[in-house]
């Protein structure tokens, strides 16, 4: 439990501060600029747009908004929001330092990350926009006036700022950290080791019990590949790998703000292909490569 928290803080550090960094000074204007015209391009584009902007799942959402506020269409926000918690350099450097140093694992989540966000964002670029459930217009989560600043309110520095909203999501996402591990912990102290051993080498069973605890756990990108090295003593490759992509794509924390966000019908779609697509290669990785 104690090494889990102690490994995963640095790059929960470095995560908060790159998505406050990128919402405070990276203009989504300038940003728009670079993306391409049309649609599938726009699609591999937004899916790897998180090594220019590499936010978690906890700054991806708001992020997204801004961007869709800019013009953005809401396929290739929907895109970024699925891949860029885990298509970005502090993740995929805090993988490989999780699983010391096995690139093998680490490329294996960025092409299940990167198959799932294409694939929804290439079928919802097909649907009309009444069938996406979108929203010609995004507003701020708190009203229209919720940016206002009062003027008797003093100004605040920008690195001022800037710490302020690193140090705010820093301590929300620390909350899931703790329940990820405390989690871990107790399913390895309290089942039986000899049944948690035979249902994790169980082929099809590992997967379909590791991907509904990711998405009920929510923990952040930065540091859940350390609470699935745990899981990776009982459990298969296949599971352990389906437990950190589809706990980027479908978690209960965010729920709330992908339907505020996408509506109701997008965010059906990802449900359905996230789950189908990450199950099969999930069973897939097992067969091939059962442990690491």
């Amino acid at each position: 439990f104690v090494s889990i928290i102690l490994q995963s803080l640095p790059f929960l550090l470095v995560g908060v501060f790159a998505s406050a960094f990128v919402q405070q000074y990276l203009s989504e204007a300038v940003l728009t600029r670079w993306l391409p015209r049309q649609r599938l391009p726009l699609v591999l584009v937004s899916s790897v747009f998180g090594f220019v902007a590499p936010v978690c799942d906890c700054g991806v959402i708001p992020l997204a908004r801004r961007l869709r506020a800019k013009g953005v269409p809401l396929y290739a926000a929907t895109t970024f929001i699925l891949a860029a918690p885990v298509v970005n350099p502090v993740v995929l450097v805090s993988t490989a330092f999780a699983f010391q140093g096995n690139w093998t694992i680490v490329a294996l989540r960025f092409g299940m990350t990167l198959s799932v966000a294409v694939t929804v964002g290439a079928l919802a670029s097909m649907l009309p926009p009444v069938a996406s459930g979108a929203k010609q217009g995004t507003t701020p989560l708190g009203g229209a006036g919720a940016e206002a600043v009062s003027s008797d309110e003093r100004p605040i520095s920008p690195a001022r700022e800037l710490v302020a909203h690193a140090t705010a999501e820093y301590f929300d996402v620390l909350f899931f950290i703790i329940l990820g591990a405390l989690f871990t912990a107790a399913a390895q102290a309290i089942v039986p080791r000899g049944d948690l051993v035979a249902l994790g080498g169980t082929r099809v069973a590992s997967v379909l019990v590791l991907m509904p605890v990711a998405t009920v756990l929510s923990i952040c990108s930065e540091a859940d590949a350390f609470v699935a090295r745990a899981f990776a003593a009982n459990f298969s490759l296949g599971s352990v790998l389906a437990f950190m992509t589809i706990g980027q794509i479908v978690d209960l924390r965010n729920a709330f703000l992908l339907f505020q966000t996408l509506g109701r019908r997008m965010v059906f779609l990802i449900v359905v292909v996230a789950y189908a697509l990450v199950f099969i290669e999930g069973v897939v990785i097992t067969g091939i490569l059962p442990s690491l």
